[in-house]
């Protein structure tokens, strides 16, 4: 997969979706058929396989999707049968996100804690973010046991790691260094 190709697909995509006011649609339509593929690898080998003509991937394509998605993105299906690009879908995907939360000065932010966090917990984290970076935040959840305690968050290029692992990493290497410096 060329992540430039994907690129440029997904910029043509965002802009005649922006120009037509229907972002949050397209973007919904690219989540689900991402979905379609990504669940089931009869439907992604089916896509890929060179078995089967584009005519017969475009009809049961049509028949899928086109009651269920806006047309300007069954254009795009379709656009990416005939040139052969169907393979970078899920690229097209994430940089549609990408341009979609540049647009709004969103940043996605990943928060990773040893065990489940709570409604209340999750939003002072989030808007502990808003209020540092200036900008809206969508986050996810992940719970990793092996984190011991504690949470940690990345976002953009930073990783803010407030969990006992990564406090007893750190000592670790705190320790090396003075014996090292010792030596």
């Amino acid at each position: 997969m060329d992540s430039r190709i994907a690129r440029r697909y997904a910029r043509a995509l965002f802009a005649a979706a922006e120009k037509a006011a229907i972002i949050p649609s397209v973007e919904a339509d690219l989540e689900g058929i991402n979905s379609f593929l990504e669940h089931s690898e009869k439907n992604r080998m089916f896509l890929l396989s060179p078995d089967f003509s584009r005519d017969e991937k475009l009809r049961i394509l049509d028949r899928l999707f086109s009651d269920r998605v806006t047309a300007l993105s069954m254009q795009l299906l379709r656009l990416l049968l005939e040139k052969r690009r169907e393979a970078e879908i899920p690229l097209i995907r994430e940089e549609f996100i990408r341009l979609r939360r540049e647009k709004d000065r969103v940043i996605y932010a990943e928060i990773i804690s040893a065990s489940p966090l709570d409604d209340v917990q999750v939003a002072a984290i989030v808007a502990k973010l808003e209020s540092q970076s200036g900008k809206r935040v969508e986050a996810t959840t992940q719970v990793d046991p092996s984190l011991i305690g504690g949470v940690k968050v990345a976002y953009d290029n930073y990783v803010l790691d407030g969990t006992l692992r990564g406090s007893l990493n750190r000592m670790r290497e705190k320790l090396l260094y003075d014996a090292l410096k010792q030596n």
